[in-house]
C-alpha cells in the first residue's frame, strides 16, 4: 500500500518501529512525541531514540536496521551501511535509522535496480499505516506488537569442507562446523532470529588453522581449537560471546573482536593460552569483557591492548567443578573488576594495573598479584573468605581492603602501604620485614616516619591475626610494663619508636602503645631505629594480646 502516513505521525511511527519493534498505543505518548518532533524538530527527536546504541557496533547496528525494514539477506547493503555508520557516528543512528524509513517508504513502486526492494517497501508501509492507527486512537492504553521477532523451532544447518554460504531461519538456528576444515575464512553465516536462545556456531579448528569467516547476526560462537589456531573476527558482527570451548591445544588466538563481544575459556580441563586482540575503542577506557566457566586446567588470558576489564567467574557444565583457575596476562590494563558466583583462582600481571576491584564477586578469591611495574594499585577484596597474594619482588605500593569474610592477605613489606581488614576473623601476613626488601622508614620527623609504616585497620584484638617475617630470626621482646608507659609517654611518635627500637634490641619485635594506636616495630640486627627497621601501625587499636601477633 502506498504511503499513507506523513510528517510528524510518519516520524514517530519509523522511529518506534525501528528502535523497539513496536507503536506505543498510549494516546498520550504519541500525542507528547509528535508535539515534540514539531517544536525540536526531526532530526534531534531521532538522535534521542538512538542514545542507548552509543557502544553498539556498527555491524550489529546495520544488521538491526536493515533486518527490522525486512532488507536481509543483503551483505553488500550491510557492509555500506556498516561503512555510513562509522563515517556519520553512532550517535547519529537515530536519523540514518528515520532517514531509511522514509527512503524505503518511497520505493514501492521504484522500477529498474530499486525495484528489488518494492515489496519491502509495500511490506513496511502496511506496518506504518497499522502501528499509527493504533497510536492516534484516543482510546488506546497499551501496546501494538508487531510481528517481528517470530518465536519457534530452529534449524540445525552443517558447514561442509567447501565454501558455504548459509541462511537462517527467522528463529533462533545453530550452525556446526565441528570437523577441522568446515569452518574457513570463505564461509558466510547470516544468522535470522534473534529470540529467547540465540543463534550459535559451534566450530572445531585443528592446530595451526586461521579463518576469518563472515558471521552475522550469531549471537554465540563457540571454538574448540588445537595449538596455534587463530579465528578472526574482523568480518562479523553481532557477537555477544565468544567461547574458547574445551580447547585441546595452547596459544590460541582471537583477533579483530568487537569490544561489545563477551570472549572467555569454558570448560577446559588441560590448560589452554588464549590471547584476545581486541579492535581498537571509540572511546579510550572502555571496558572489555572476559568470562570463565569452568576453566580449571590452569589457563591463562592475554589481553595486551585493553586498559580495563571485567572479568566474570561462573559455572560451566563440568559439574564437580567449583573454581575456575586461570591467569590473567594484562600490558596495557589499569583497572579490572572481578564479579560472578564461582570461586576464582587468578594471578594478575600487569605493569600499569591500578585497581583490581572484586567488591561484587560472591565467590572466594584467591588472587594473586604480579607487577613488574612501581605503579600504586588499590585492591578490593570479595564477599567471601579471600586469599590476596602481594609479591614482594617489586616495588609497587599497594592499598588493600579485604572485603568480608575470614580473609588471609599476604604481601611483602616493600609492597604494603595500607590494609584494611574488614569484617571476619583475617589474617595478615607482612613478609620482608627490617632488611633491605622493606620500604625505608622516614626518619627525618614524626610525621614522615607515620607515613612510612604500614597502616592497619580493622584489626580486632582476639579475632585476626597478626603474622611478621623478618629477613632475618627475628623473636619477640619482653618489655616490662613501666618501659611500655614510657614509650607511650614520649613527645613524639619518632622518641617512642626510637626507645621502643633501643628498648627491644636486635633482631627483636616489639608492641608498644602510642596516641591511641598500637605499634609493633621489627628492629634490624642494630639496636637503634633505622630506616631498614619495619613498623607496623593498628589503627586504633589501644592494645593487643601476646596471641595476636607472632614473629619469625
Amino acid at each position: 500500500m502506498p504511503v499513507q502516513v506523513f510528517g510528524a505521525d510518519a516520524t514517530f511511527a519509523i522511529l518506534n518501529r525501528v528502535f523497539y519493534g513496536q507503536q506505543p498505543l498510549w494516546y498520550e505518548s504519541y500525542i507528547y512525541t509528535v508535539a515534540k518532533i514539531g517544536s525540536e524538530g526531526a532530526h534531534a527527536v531521532a538522535r534521542e531514540f538512538g542514545e542507548g546504541y552509543a557502544r553498539t557496533s556498527e555491524a550489529y547496528l546495520s544488521y538491526m536496521l536493515l533486518e527490522t525494514l525486512g532488507l536481509l539477506p543483503n551483505p553488500a547493503l550491510r557492509g555500506a551501511l556498516e561503512d555510513y555508520l562509522a563515517a556519520v557516528g553512532k550517535a547519529n543512528v537515530g536519523v540514518v535509522a528515520l532517514q531509511l524509513g522514509q527512503i524505503l517508504s518511497g520505493l514501492e513502486g521504484a522500477t529498474g535496480d530499486l525495484a528489488i526492494y518494492s515489496a519491502a517497501a509495500a511490506r513496511w508501509n502496511d506496518e506504518i499505516a497499522a502501528v499509527h492507527a493504533y497510536s492516534s486512537n484516543p482510546s488506546n492504553k497499551g501496546y501494538a506488537t508487531v510481528d517481528v521477532i517470530s518465536e519457534g523451532p530452529g534449524v540445525t544447518l552443517e558447514l561442509t569442507t567447501g565454501n558455504d554460504t548459509l541462511q537462517g531461519t527467522r528463529h533462533d538456528d545453530v550452525f556446526l562446523a565441528q570437523s577441522p576444515g568446515q569452518l574457513g575464512s570463505a564461509d558466510v553465516i547470516e544468522g535470522g532470529g534473534h529470540g529467547m536462545k540465540d543463534n550459535v556456531l559451534k566450530a572445531t579448528l585443528a592446530a595451526g588453522d586461521q579463518v576469518v569467516p563472515t558471521l552475522s547476526n550469531i549471537e554465540s560462537v563457540f571454538i574448540t581449537a588445537g595449538a596455534e589456531a587463530q579465528l578472526g573476527a574482523e568480518k562479523s558482527g553481532g557477537i555477544w560471546k565468544l567461547w574458547l570451548d574445551a580447547a585441546t591445544g595452547s596459544n590460541v588466538t582471537f583477533t579483530g573482536v568487537n569490544r561489545e563481544t563477551g570472549v572467555g575459556i569454558q570448560n577446559s580441563l588441560a590448560g589452554t593460552a588464549l590471547t584476545v586482540h581486541f579492535k581498537a575503542p571509540s572511546f579510550k577506557v572502555a571496558p572489555v569483557n572476559l568470562m570463565l566457566a569452568d576453566a580449571t586446567g590452569a589457563d591463562e588470558i592475554i589481553v595486551p591492548d585493553v586498559i580495563a576489564l571485567n572479568i566474570a567467574s561462573t559455572p560451566g557444565s563440568v559439574a564437580a567443578t567449583t573454581v575456575n583457575s586461570a591467569r590473567i596476562t594484562a600490558a596495557a590494563a589499569e583497572e579490572i573488576r572481578l564479579t560472578g558466583n564461582q570461586a576464582l583462582t587468578t594471578t594478575i600481571t600487569g605493569a600499569h594495573v591500578q585497581v583490581i576491584n572484586a567488591a561484587a564477586l560472591q565467590a572466594p578469591l584467591d588472587l594473586t598479584f604480579a607487577t613488574t611495574g612501581a605503579t600504586p594499585i588499590g585492591i578490593l577484596g570479595g564477599q567471601a573468605a579471600d586469599r590476596i597474594t602481594v609479591n614482594d619482588t617489586s616495588g609497587g605500593r599497594a592499598a588493600i581492603d579485604a572485603g568480608a569474610g575470614a580473609d588471609t592477605v599476604t604481601i611483602g613489606a616493600r609492597n604494603a602501604h595500607s590494609i584494611t581488614l574488614g569484617a571476619g576473623a583475617d589474617v595478615l601476613a607482612l613478609t620482608g620485614l627490617a632488611g633491605p626488601a622493606s620500604a625505608a622508614l622516614g626518619l627525618d620527623n614524626a610525621a614522615a616516619l607515620r607515613r612510612s609504616a604500614i597502616e592497619v585497620t580493622d584489626f580486632v584484638s582476639g579475632t585476626d591475626q597478626l603474622r611478621l617475617t623478618a629477613a632475618t630470626p627475628t623473636a619477640k621482646a619482653a618489655p616490662s610494663s613501666a618501659q611500655l608507659a614510657s614509650i607511650a609517654a614520649s613527645t613524639s611518635l619518632l622518641d617512642a619508636a626510637a626507645l621502643a627500637a633501643s628498648t627491644a634490641g636486635a633482631s627483636k619485635a616489639i608492641a608498644f602503645g602510642y596516641g591511641g594506636d598500637t605499634y609493633i616495630l621489627v628492629n634490624d640486627a642494630t639496636a637503634a631505629l633505622g630506616s631498614q627497621d619495619g613498623l607496623v601501625r593498628l589503627s586504633g587499636v589501644s592494645a593487643v594480646a601476646d596471641g595476636d601477633w607472632t614473629v619469625g
